[in-house]
């Protein structure tokens, strides 16, 4: 890849005048007002080089940049002796480790749904305030408004309530079967 340097034909200790007078011969011979058929490229990598080498702050950044050269990223760890790469086909997942049953989802008891209730309590208080409003019901508006701490309430000891439910249900089973 050219350096910017290369792009507008100067030296890399050319002076700011001699950069302008370079980068103007070439826009001169190659912006498209001036040569239509000129190659579009080669004027983008004009202006481009021109940003960088008409700015003096931009131009000390760039020839840092290209004179200190790239260091090589440090090597990582050797790879362990009974290292192998893995086959394309390798999945870990055996075949006749797999079930021939269906899926058949668990079984849900009624209890279970108690996890919906809070998101119902929400589902019926947002309606039931609103009607109130329009209603002018004060007792109605206090009851939606309550329903709302019930149900955030809810959605904390619900999940809770299902998961030691659980946890009871699989310690007394795994009891049973010992």
């Amino acid at each position: 890849m050219a350096t910017h340097y290369e792009v507008l034909g100067v030296a890399p200790e050319a002076t700011a005048e001699e950069i302008q007078r370079a980068y103007r011969l070439l826009a001169m011979r190659h912006h498209p007002d001036v040569a239509p058929d000129a190659d579009q490229t080669a004027m983008a990598a004009i202006n481009g080089a021109w940003e960088i080498l008409g700015d003096a702050g931009r131009r000390q950044v760039y020839d840092a940049s290209i004179r200190a050269p790239e260091a090589p990223p440090p090597p990582g760890p050797p790879p362990a002796a009974d290292w192998e790469p893995l086959s394309w086909d390798d999945d870990d997942v055996d075949p006749e480790d797999l079930s021939d049953e269906p899926y058949a989802p668990a079984e849900r008891r009624p209890a279970d749904m108690l996890v919906m209730t809070p998101v119902l309590l929400v589902v019926v208080a947002i309606p039931m305030f609103f009607f109130s409003i329009m209603s002018g019901s004060e007792a109605l508006r206090t009851f939606a408004i309550l329903l709302l701490p019930v149900a955030g309430l809810g959605f904390v000891m619900a999940p809770l309530f299902v998961m030691l439910r659980s946890k009871s249900r699989s310690t007394s089973t795994s009891t049973s079967t010992e």
